[in-house]
């Protein structure tokens, strides 16, 4: 249903209008009053010169003040009644369905569990951030430590050793180093040339000599050992041991003898020439040091072992500081990930409502995202009429409104003006513009989305007891204040009056002073019954009247 319609009414001849618009102002701004009263002197008492002021009312057009509230209609229109807002309810994490605590119809409180989901995976993803918090700690920890006394005495110590390798290879093999070296070249070749000449003349009768004492000692061993042999237990004899042993010393001597004079092994001969060939090469290697390899990996050395004493003194580095913060960081986020998703598991209401769906059974697999569940608010209603393009201008946000509703009949709820639409409805056949009015006080009316309703806006601008409608061309400035002059007893008192806002010919006013039935001294072109046009009019140029007035100008 669209809101209340104007009318259009008759318009006045052009030239009547206008004729009579400038006759009036003429006489207005430049006629005196037939009293010969000026008007920035026009009195603020009364006066009971009856005779006076029955002259003066037939000499000066009057026109009666109306109730502005009265003049001004409402506008009204019918809706529909709708939710305010609907709240999806969507997982901010995926699993399996472990329980399910409401059902559709169900009233909740924000914070209510809805459901809750199998939080097995998740809890164990949460200990190893949990983990990887700690160990980043843990680092952090040991890059901002400062080194210990044991730790400096280490690198110093390592550093002192470089510089004394250092200096060792720059100063080159010493002179004992050298003989020595050539000592054990010589004595290498010394035991090749051994090997190959064998045993001496010496050697070998030594050799012979200790072969031959083994012999004679085997003969007398044999000898002894005969005189007993006849006995039982002649093995067991100490000759017998003796025996044994002689003979065992003579073939250990015979072995020898055969040993030295035998000719070497070539393994032996290529084993002495190897030892030759490592003594003449270390020999070489010192007579050549330091080589410039050398002295290059003994200044390295020295290098690296001062870094790290320095690194010790100085501390972490700013990057390596950085770099473990960072860590750090990565690591918490990481855990607050995982204690939201933890939480995420239980499904709690956003807001108090109602449980308008629910999409979810216990055991069912749902992902991330999944839209399980639509709340709304039953107490937050609004109703959108139509309003006609000449009745929005009057129509603001906040602006005062009354809903009733078809199924609860007798009643009346207060609204506001939520929104105002800035298009017009394209699907109705005249101009209209939706307006939003938002319901309150309906919670236990038993109020629901759906329901058919009137809303009527309300102009609360107007204040029944001290808000009229005076001629616009009766407004006068006088000591810097709006007033306006009325009849009383017979005579224009001047009032000070509020203006407010002008429609056509009228202007709604405010003053205490002013009374129902008043005359106030000026005139306009339209009066009830030369039109059934309703106030206000429409576009400029169309003046509008009151219902009711006083007699047309000079009536």
């Amino acid at each position: 249903m669209q809101a209340t319609q104007h009318h259009s009414r008759p318009r006045w001849p052009t030239f009547l209008l206008v004729a009579g618009l400038l006759a009036g102002y003429y006489v207005w701004n430049f006629t005196a009053l037939p009293t010969q009263i000026s008007w920035p002197q026009l009195p603020v008492t009364t006066t009971t010169d009856t005779a006076a002021g029955a002259a003066l009312q037939s000499d000066l057009a009057t026109v009666t003040i109306q109730q502005a509230d009265l003049v001004v209609s409402q506008v009204s229109a019918s809706g529909n009644l709708a939710l305010m807002a609907e709240r999806p309810v969507v997982l901010a994490a995926g699993g399996t369905v472990a329980g399910v605590a409401v059902e559709v119809g169900d009233a909740v409180r924000a914070g209510d569990r809805l459901l809750t989901l199998d939080t097995t995976a998740l809890e164990r993803s949460a200990r190893l951030a949990e983990l990887d918090v700690e160990s980043a700690q843990n680092q952090l920890a040991a890059v901002t430590e400062a080194a210990t006394a044991s730790e400096l005495a280490v690198a110093e110590a390592d550093l002192l050793e470089a510089q004394e390798n250092l200096a060792d290879v720059q100063a080159g093999p010493s002179t004992a180093e050298l003989a020595a070296a050539r000592s054990a070249l010589a004595a290498a070749q010394a035991s090749h040339n051994e090997l190959l000449a064998g045993p001496s003349q010496d050697e070998l009768t030594q050799l012979a000599a200790d072969m031959k004492t083994a012999q004679v000692a085997v003969a007398e061993a044999q000898s002894a050992y005969d005189q007993v042999a006849w006995q039982t237990s002649a093995g067991t004899s100490s000759e017998a041991a003796d025996l044994q042993s002689a003979t065992i010393t003579f073939e250990a001597a015979r072995a020898a003898y055969a040993e030295s004079t035998a000719a070497a092994a070539t393994s032996d001969v290529q084993s002495a020439l190897s030892t030759i060939q490592d003594a003449q090469v270390a020999l070489d290697d010192l007579l050549n040091s330091p080589t410039a390899a050398e002295v290059a990996t003994a200044q390295a050395q020295l290098a690296d072992a001062q870094a790290s004493l320095d690194d010790l003194k100085a501390g972490a580095s700013e990057t390596d500081l950085t770099d473990a913060r960072i860590t750090l960081e990565q690591a918490l986020v990481a855990l607050e990930e995982a204690y939201t998703t933890l939480d995420a598991a239980t499904v709690v209401a956003p807001m108090d409502g109602v449980v308008m769906a629910l999409d979810a059974s216990v055991g069912e697999q749902l992902n991330e995202g999944a839209e399980v569940a639509t709340l709304a608010d039953l107490s937050q209603v609004e109703l959108t009429i139509n309003v006609s393009e000449l009745d929005i201008p009057r129509v603001s946000e906040g602006q005062a409104a009354q809903v009733q509703i078809d199924a609860l009949a007798g009643q009346t709820f207060d609204g506001t003006v939520a929104r105002i639409s800035p298009a017009s409805d394209a699907d109705s056949s005249a101009v209209t513009y939706p307006v939003t009015i938002r319901l309150t006080g309906v919670a236990a009316a038993g109020v629901l989305p759906g329901m058919s309703a009137i809303g009527t806006l309300v102009d609360d601008s107007l204040d029944a007891t001290s808000s009229w409608l005076v001629p616009t061309n009766s407004i006068r400035t006088q000591d810097g204040a709006s007033v306006v002059r009325i009849v009383r007893d017979g005579q224009p008192v001047a009032v000070t009056v509020t203006t407010g806002s002008v429609q056509g010919e009228w202007t709604v006013v405010q003053s205490p002073e002013l009374q129902s039935g008043d005359q106030v001294l000026g005139s306009v072109a339209t009066y009830v019954g030369e039109t059934e046009s309703r106030f206000p009019m429409g576009p400029m140029g169309d003046m509008g009247a009151p219902p009711a007035g006083g007699p047309p100008p000079g009536g």
